[in-house]
């Protein structure tokens, strides 16, 4: 038997969950046919077949954790792969690794492998079970047809059981970032209104406050940096890439716009509709996930006006926006008017950041969202 162990999924991670089996033992494969699905910290990956041939072997079941580097699949001895070396590609379009390495066990398998049950549900299902969290392979009465209310009776379920459970790989990335900021990042934040009234009906507060972060960011341009507190350098971004917080069930994703001042704003709607929908069934790319150069939270669609957002390094700043809320302010003429008022907040790394760079920054958002439009 050769054996697939699995790959480095990206940058260094050091495991992977097993999400869905695409196959099962005795399948005939192809070079780059999936294999399974596996969540990292960072994304849902679909692993490819490096070769072509007979499965003989899974290592693990659904919900089992491999280590990068261990077993993962046994196929026969003969197979084909598409060169000498086998196949360099370990995950379509997500994966930067080493080649991928079959080698032989030292010893035989001895044991009849155990029976893969198959999952009836369907698509829809799958999906409502992966935003709540649910492992269909635990759900009761086996082999019957899973439907919404089974999931959700199940996930009511895990809610109330009282036993310890172990953070999914998206809450330990959550963790792990969250402990590096706390660690290094000397965080200063600022909070203001920005009076909205003026706004034409119908206006995307997403995108307004996104090409408002773009103004600022030109005019503030240190705000869109990188900090390395080890070098005491910094490097200011040539091109503006705002990463979206996104919040799940399994966790928080924050995918990332690239380059906004070349996109418009349908075309910004339209990414970060893309973005939601596959952070709610952790099918996010891992380069969705790269190359930020400065945040956004817009915690206020849920509720809550005034935060102090947490900045990632090497990021020196995060924006947060909450809830729009409607108060009475003077008007022109001196009498009370009723206006729609949007609270921002935000958290720079004051190692690089002074306290007139992050109240400019701050100015030029209000002065930006207070227009009647963006004129980006």
């Amino acid at each position: 038997m050769k054996v697939f162990k699995l790959p480095d999924l990206g940058e260094g991670l050091p495991d992977a969950i097993i999400r869905e089996w695409h196959v099962k033992e005795g399948d005939k494969v192809i070079v780059d046919q999936p294999l399974v699905s596996m969540e990292t910290a960072k994304a849902l990956v679909d692993v490819p077949s490096p070769v072509s041939g007979k499965i003989v072997r899974l290592f693990g079941k659904i919900g089992d954790t491999i280590k990068t580097d261990c077993p993962l699949i046994g196929f026969e001895e003969t197979f084909e792969t598409k060169n000498p070396e086998f196949s360099t590609k370990t995950a379509t379009n997500v994966i930067k690794s080493d080649h991928v390495i079959l080698k032989s066990l030292d010893h035989h398998v001895t044991h009849k492998p155990k029976r893969i049950r198959s999952i009836r549900a369907t698509p829809a299902i799958r999906k409502l079970a992966k935003q709540l969290g649910v492992d269909l392979s635990k759900i009761k009465p086996r082999n019957s047809i899973i439907t919404s209310d089974l999931v959700k009776k199940a996930f009511q379920l895990q809610q109330i059981s009282l036993q310890n459970s172990n953070l999914s790989n998206v809450r330990q990335a959550m963790a792990f970032n969250m402990s590096q900021s706390h660690r290094d990042v000397v965080p200063v934040s600022l909070s203001d209104d920005a009076d909205i009234h003026i706004w034409e009906s119908r206006q995307d507060i997403s995108i307004r406050l996104i090409r408002a972060i773009e103004k600022a960011c030109i005019t503030i341009p240190i705000m869109n940096a990188y900090f390395d507190g080890n070098k005491m350098s910094y490097q200011i971004k040539k091109h503006i890439n705002i990463g979206i917080a996104i919040d799940t069930p399994n966790g928080l994703y924050v995918p990332v716009l690239k380059d906004i001042a070349h996109k418009d704003d349908n075309a910004l709607r339209q990414k970060i509709n893309h973005f939601k929908e596959m952070a709610q069934t952790q099918s996010l790319r891992f380069e969705d996930l790269q190359g930020a150069t400065i945040m956004l939270s817009n915690f206020g669609m849920f509720a809550g006006r005034y935060a102090n957002p947490i900045v990632l390094p090497p990021l020196v700043t995060v924006v947060g926006a909450g809830r729009v809320r409607e108060q009475v302010v003077p008007s022109d003429n001196g009498q009370p008017a009723v206006h729609r008022i949007l609270p921002l907040s935000i958290t720079s790394d004051h190692r690089i950041i002074t306290g007139g760079e992050i109240a400019r920054f701050l100015k030029e958002l209000i002065n930006a969202l207070e227009k009647k439009k963006s004129n980006l």
